[in-house]
């Protein structure tokens, strides 16, 4: 059995596989199967994926059964891993060569069940790297409170964004998946739900996740591989579950972080409304929500640029 079960989730996604793929077959840690599942594509990538896997045994080919989502088929991916390990691999996305060897030692020297790595960021217009998620390196624990904090205004980072390599058995045997309903958000969703219960995290600030940033850091263009639809009031839903469903089995303090959590979301997606509520010339709405929520005036004046663009924002790995 592999040791590592790598799940890469692909819609249309036949442009990006060579890179993707590409970036598995050079890691110095070569016990690694690939799950890449069709989510039912209307471009080549069905061809694609089936010419890698005659060329490499340790491609497997899964597909959905209709369009459902990156959380459908990564959850098909989880479903039929074979390895300890669970690593995510967005099809637009790829792996440092030294990424598996690294955070598979990490993760059993601390005894982990997630371990998060730092990004590196990637403009596909441009075909180069345009920075790192984090500045310092080190290795730090990662409980719900920081990842709850993560989602500060002002933070660097909202770790949400963050692809961490997962133990198998911990999210089986605790019958953890990616919410189905969700297209926007499902990674810090499942997080949130393994760290609610138990799993031990650990962050290397190190940079060995290349992702694709939705703008490019460069070029300025969108990313041809971006198909997430910016929607914050998902996060509030998101912390609601999480409140209503750990609620009664967490302290006062988890509920504070939680309930702290829930009011940063409130902020950005109000702030996000005020956006809409002036391009649209809704004022009497836009000056009643300004006048019950200031913060959110204030947050829309001071990043008026990103609400003011036609993508609704400016989704990336900060985000709003």
């Amino acid at each position: 059995m592999p040791q590592v079960s790598v799940i890469m989730p692909c819609y249309n996604a036949s442009a990006f596989l060579d890179r993707a793929i590409g970036s598995l077959r050079d890691q110095t840690f070569q016990d690694w199967e690939l799950l890449a599942i069709d989510d039912c594509s209307t471009d080549d990538t069905a061809e694609r994926l089936r010419e890698w896997s005659q060329r490499d045994p340790r491609v497997r080919n899964l597909r959905t059964a209709c369009n459902g989502g990156p959380s459908v088929a990564r959850n098909i991916g989880i479903g039929e891993a074979r390895g300890e390990w669970l690593a995510i691999l967005d099809a637009d996305d790829a792996f440092k060569p030294e990424r598996l060897a690294v955070l598979t030692a990490l993760a059993e020297e601390r005894a982990a069940d997630f371990v998060f790595d730092g990004l590196i960021y990637y403009d596909d217009q441009e075909g180069k790297e345009t920075g790192q998620s984090f500045q310092h390196t080190g290795i730090s624990p990662v409980s719900i409170s920081e990842l709850i904090h993560a989602e500060r205004p002002g933070s660097p980072l909202k770790f949400g964004f963050l692809k961490p390599m997962m133990r198998r058995a911990f999210i089986m045997d605790n019958a953890l998946r990616y919410s189905e309903r969700l297209r926007f958000a499902e990674d810090f969703d499942l997080y949130a739900r393994c760290l609610l219960s138990g799993a031990r995290g650990i962050l290397d600030r190190r940079g060995f996740y290349v992702y694709t940033t939705q703008l490019g850091q460069v070029s300025g263009a969108r990313s041809q591989g971006t198909r997430t639809r910016f929607t914050p009031q998902t996060r509030v839903e998101i912390m609601d579950s999480l409140i209503a469903d750990y609620g009664e089995t967490i302290d006062s303090s988890t509920m504070g972080t939680l309930l702290q959590g829930r009011r940063w979301q409130v902020l950005y997606a109000d702030a996000h409304r005020l956006g809409e509520l002036r391009r649209t010339g809704q004022w009497p709405a836009f000056a009643s929500l300004a006048a019950r929520h200031p913060h959110a005036l204030w947050r829309f004046i001071s990043r008026s640029r990103l609400f003011r663009s036609s993508g609704g924002g400016n989704n990336s790995a900060a985000g709003i």
